[in-house]
């Protein structure tokens, strides 16, 4: 067992030793914890706490996803983009104006090419009732340097076999997991090997100074197989570094909480 996070918030098993810097962390996955990009092809990954994730491409835009306001208790890095992802506008998700202005942003069902990227939103419930407790959300996917990247925000419920169809596959899916107002573990993981990526980003699950109450991260991978562990809120990515099979990447978040 290792407790993944300095705030004791939760210990959940792992498949390998974690390991920090820039250090392989699967032997013949070859992920590394670290700020530097050095291959023409990678993507490095930042949990900034949360859902709220940046994406930082060698060959393309750098791409964030969901920032979120200080009143959920944690705190965003003092970080820019050029394409901001709003998946619905809710204060956990929505904090543009926390966010420098030289960005597009992208907030509407359909396809956007934004900056030579071309984004794909489907609408989603964010509950069980058909939006009726929370209304919508988009969940999004795009090719960011070669990566294909699913980011499911905070649906409520399955989809339906058509949109799991399209969003099958992927390199990396951030996919809620703690319940209350968005997937539980069980669903989250049954959706999670139905749509089979190569890398599982959990998030929307709790966190010590989280202001509302999630379940705990554990309760989702007790339900998976094979995980990898990062001890660090960034991880470079490159192509021969994806698994050949599913595997659920465990990271720390960002430390920032909000004053």
């Amino acid at each position: 067992m290792v407790d993944l996070y300095p705030d004791g918030c939760q210990t959940v098993r792992r498949t390998m030793p974690p390991y920090a810097g820039r250090i392989v962390i699967a032997a013949g996955y070859g992920l590394r914890a670290c700020p530097a990009m050095s291959s023409i092809m990678s993507i490095t990954l930042e949990w900034l706490g949360h859902c709220s994730f940046r994406l930082v491409s060698n060959g393309g835009p750098s791409v964030l996803i969901d920032p979120f306001d200080e009143t959920i208790g944690l705190r965003l890095p003092p970080y820019d983009c050029d394409i901001l992802l709003i998946s619905h506008s809710h204060y956990d998700t929505a904090a543009k104006h926390l966010v420098p202005p030289e960005y597009e942003a992208v907030r509407s069902k359909g396809t956007s090419l934004v900056k030579g990227l071309a984004i794909n939103a489907l609408p989603w419930w964010h509950d069980q009732r058909q939006g009726k407790d929370y209304g919508s959300v988009l969940m999004f996917h795009f090719e960011l340097d070669g990566f294909r990247v699913v980011y499911l925000s905070h649906i409520g419920c399955v989809p339906r076999q058509w949109a799991i169809d399209e969003l099958k596959g992927a390199d990396i899916c951030f996919i809620p997991v703690g319940g209350v107002f968005a997937l539980g573990p069980k669903d989250a993981a049954e959706l999670a090997r139905e749509l089979a990526p190569k890398l599982i980003l959990p998030m929307h699950f709790n966190l010590r100074h989280l202001s509302f109450t999630l379940g705990p991260l554990s309760d989702f991978t007790k339900l998976m197989s094979d995980s990898l562990v990062v001890k660090d809120w960034r991880v470079e990515i490159e192509p021969e570094d994806l698994p050949s099979s599913p595997n659920v990447l465990l990271m720390r978040h960002w430390p920032g909480v909000a004053p």
